[in-house]
């Protein structure tokens, strides 16, 4: 047995490595776990991102070296996200170590490298839903628009039209299916009327995290979507690389702004990736701007999208 191993650590190679699998630890590997490996003069860690038989190989197998030990027999990676991983690699260019470690911060790398992954929730969240506020007629409506449509959504909005409680209504929909939902925000933008409005009403419970949360704190909250405890996650770009367990819902936020494509290396576009992990994944997805970019009204005009208006200001 062979398997294709992307190291976390800067390679020459574009793709992966090949290594020999020992026969004592066959019955172990997996896709999506982690394992040591030589690479050139040192053992690094790395994600096996496929399993083949010799048969499927076109070089002499002699002269490769087998994997060293197997560090965590946990898939940390699924197949879905494998299948994203390689696709980043090719749509923008960069080896795969790059777009792997777009799945892997350094906060859990570093807990990895030093033997120190522990996937266990330290805290039950709750999700206690007490709110009792109305929507009006035109949020009402666009809210049952976007409960119907199986498609894509532009959620075109004018400012003070009450965007929010849409927003609140339709987590609180996925939360009765105990599914997770995660509204992206730009990077700008840390401290909103959205950020504001669910921790008033989820508490705690709500998963917020931006530039000021600590490294151990995201880890935590990993950890919590992980095992499909967080419910309620509220980011950035990078939260789209999470590892959910049953995501129902994802809004991009002010989905023209610049700042949902990266400007280093890969030079990602988080809604392109959002629309290809919906080929993969059974959640809602919705594009919300009060001035949608040009790609997106493209989507809208070719039938990829439906739209859904809500331009009356909210009268208090």
């Amino acid at each position: 047995m062979h398997v294709l191993v992307s190291p976390f650590t800067k390679s020459f190679d574009d793709e992966w490595f090949t290594y020999i699998v020992p026969k004592e630890l066959e019955k172990y590997i997996s896709i999506g776990i982690v394992v040591d490996v030589p690479l050139q003069t040192q053992i690094v860690s790395g994600v096996v991102l496929s399993i083949q038989k010799e048969q499927d190989l076109s070089f002499d197998v002699d002269k490769l070296k087998p994997i060293i030990s197997i560090k965590y027999e946990t898939l940390l990676l699924n197949k879905n996200q494998i299948t994203i991983i390689k696709w980043i690699s090719k749509y923008y260019f960069c080896k795969i170590h790059s777009s792997l470690n777009l799945f892997f911060p350094r906060n859990l790398k570093e807990k990895i490298e030093k033997i120190k992954l522990d996937l266990k929730s330290r805290k039950e969240l709750n999700y206690i839903f007490n709110y009792k506020k109305d929507l009006t007629e035109n949020q009402e409506k666009v809210f049952k628009q976007i409960e119907k449509t199986e498609k894509n959504i532009i959620f075109y909005w004018v400012t003070w039209s009450g965007k929010t409680e849409v927003y609140v209504n339709l987590v609180k929909k996925y939360l009765d299916m105990w599914k997770q939902s995660l509204i992206l925000l730009p990077e700008i933008i840390l401290n909103n009327q959205i950020f504001e409005r669910f921790k008033e009403i989820f508490w705690e419970d709500v998963v917020i995290i931006n530039s000021s949360i600590t490294e151990t704190s995201k880890y935590k909250n990993r950890v919590d979507i992980y095992n499909n405890n967080a419910k309620i996650i509220i980011w950035t770009r990078s939260s789209l690389f999470y590892p959910y367990r049953n995501l129902g819902l994802v809004i991009i936020d002010e989905e023209h702004d610049p700042s949902y494509k990266s400007d280093n290396s890969p030079k990602v576009d988080i809604r392109e990736i959002a629309l290809k992990m919906r080929e993969f994944y059974d959640f809602k997805l919705i594009f919300a701007s009060g001035t949608p970019s040009i790609k997106t009204i493209y989507k809208w005009l070719t039938k990829e999208f439906e739209i859904v208006n809500l331009l009356q200001e909210y009268e208090k």
